[in-house]
């Protein structure tokens, strides 16, 4: 019996230990994790209530490329897309055909130029910058027969 007391009393001291020892003075770390307990209680969620919709993130107006290539060859022109931002745009005419061919840029319905690119011979590129408003512009040959043979093209710019 003496010996079970006697467990006892070293157990109960063991255990009541630490609240008799001095205190600890609190310095910064002890603030720091007073600090993550905060913030990992502010992360709690409630999953006995249901989930809230996350807010639909605003969608951005879509950038349109300012690029665009046309290949031109027997007797077709060809976009590299098309559709095209309002603004300076790149033009690029890229002669992939056996014979020479030139571009002409107007507005839809009409053969009033805008822009015209060389001749070029069968290989050559060039490239050069067109201010278009929103719209439709049509691309075309202007060597003779050309456009009447299928080389013309229409390109949206928004």
């Amino acid at each position: 019996m003496r010996r079970i007391a006697l467990a006892l009393v070293v157990v109960l001291a063991i255990t009541a230990w630490p609240a008799t020892a001095a205190p600890r003075k609190h310095g910064k770390r002890a603030k720091v994790h007073r600090q993550l307990a905060r913030a990992s209680n502010d992360r709690l969620v409630d999953l006995t209530q249901p989930a809230a919709p996350a807010p639909t993130p605003p969608t951005p107006d879509p950038v349109l490329p300012g690029f665009v290539s046309v290949g031109a060859k027997e007797f077709s022109l060809t976009l590299s897309r098309p559709l095209v931002g309002r603004g300076s745009v790149r033009v690029e005419l890229r002669n992939n055909g056996e014979d020479p061919h030139n571009l002409v840029v107007s507005p839809d319905g009409t053969h009033t130029p805008l822009a015209s690119f060389s001749t070029l011979d069968p290989g050559l590129y060039e490239r050069r910058s067109v201010t278009l408003a929103p719209g439709r512009y049509q691309l075309w040959c202007s060597l003779e027969g050309h456009e009447a043979k299928g080389m013309s093209v229409t390109l949206r710019v928004q």
